[in-house]
């Protein structure tokens, strides 16, 4: 946009800016590999990053970002991106060598050389938890599920669908154990060996990998005035802005009115979401009074097959199912009264862009329509 001045990144990260969601696809990948953009483009464009740099504070009075370090910095306008940190587990034995939660590419990779021809254990049928699983299935000796949940998925996408998954998942060696938690990781010599549940079963497992939900990495903003939603997300408008003039924030630390669902606020902590949160805050940085009114939409790539989603489903009533779940081949239409608020597939393309296109003409579509 012409924009001349100075732009910092500060990342308490290693590597310059990643595709993260790649880690539990393809867990191998080096950070080059997955890089969002090689180094010339952010000195070609002269954006300053800063790795490895611990914000610590906000002081909203001066304008200014205090590190870890007590280094300090000022700034004209602010973006806040600091995503999510993942939960622990809060059980017997959590400090235990080889549990991981898959934040950083070293992670991932030392993940799939621990679990090469071994055992795994996975916490969580969350969106990590299964791609971890799927990807590591082929390559361990064995894969261990273990979640809360009688079913996977069954919160975003409905029971019928999440048991066609788990069909799938089980069909490729995965073992499930659900309705059941970790009770105890046991060690032998400081490394693990077993994972032991609340329903006595003793899994053998030479690593761990835990994917139990993430909280939004706000706990430094306490104290600086900016508003923090009783989870701890910032709450933002539709240009997403704070309460605080000058100071913005966005992607899947935030929660944002959405015109999907006559503007109520949500927290969408997917991919396309952060890029065009990112995209309107940026122009809003720039005074462009640009306000955000897209369709969420995320896919999710298991055993090779793709599962497409968008909308917001979140408190839908009804699944309206056409095709074949069995055959893997099918649509969900997610409603709510009668209303459909979100739709997902998987070999049925291009169902998904085309209910994203209707929803994002401001149309409504409604239950009787998909029947």
């Amino acid at each position: 946009e012409g924009f001349s001045d100075r732009i910092v990144m500060c990342t308490m990260d290693r590597h310059l800016p990643y595709d993260r969601p790649k880690l539990s696809k393809s867990m191998d990948s080096h950070p080059e590999q997955i890089a969002l953009r090689p180094k010339e483009f952010f000195r070609t464009y002269d954006i300053e990053v800063l790795t490895e740099m611990h914000v610590a504070a906000v002081d909203i009075k001066n304008k200014t970002a205090v590190f870890k370090d007590g280094f300090k910095m000022e700034y004209n306008k602010l973006l806040i991106a600091t995503g999510n940190t993942p939960k622990a587990l809060s059980c017997k034995g959590k400090e235990v060598e080889n549990v991981f939660n898959i934040r950083t590419p070293e992670d991932a990779n030392r993940v799939v050389k621990l679990a090469t021809s071994k055992n795994v254990v996975i916490v969580g049928a969350s969106f990590l938890g299964m791609e971890v699983a799927a990807y590591l299935a082929e390559r361990a000796h064995s894969v261990s599920l273990v979640e809360l949940e009688e079913v996977p998925f069954k919160k975003f996408f409905g029971e019928r669908v999440g048991r066609a998954v788990m069909k799938m998942f089980e069909s490729n060696r995965v073992k499930f154990y659900m309705q059941t938690e970790v009770s105890e990781l046991r060690e032998q010599e400081g490394k693990l060996k077993e994972v032991v549940l609340k329903s006595g079963k003793v899994l053998r497992a030479d690593v761990c990998v835990v994917g139990v939900g993430a909280v939004p990495a706000t706990g430094f903003l306490k104290q600086s005035g900016i508003n923090i939603d009783s989870k701890g997300f910032i709450t933002v408008n539709k240009m997403m802005q704070t309460n605080i003039p000058g100071v913005f924030a966005a992607g899947d630390a935030v929660t944002f009115p959405l015109a999907l669902r006559n503007n109520k606020k949500v927290n969408v902590p997917h991919w396309q979401m952060a890029h065009m949160h990112g995209r309107i805050a940026a122009l809003n940085m720039l005074a462009h009074g640009m306000e955000i009114s897209t369709v969420p939409y995320l896919w999710t790539a298991m055993f090779g097959k793709s599962i497409r989603y968008a909308g917001h489903g979140e408190g839908f009533d009804d699944v309206v199912i056409q095709g074949d779940l069995d055959e893997l081949k099918f649509v969900a239409f997610y409603t709510k009264s009668d209303e459909v608020v979100a739709v997902a597939s998987m070999n049925y393309d291009p169902i998904v862009s085309k209910v994203a296109e209707v929803l994002s003409a401001g149309r409504t579509i409604r239950k009787r329509d998909v029947e």
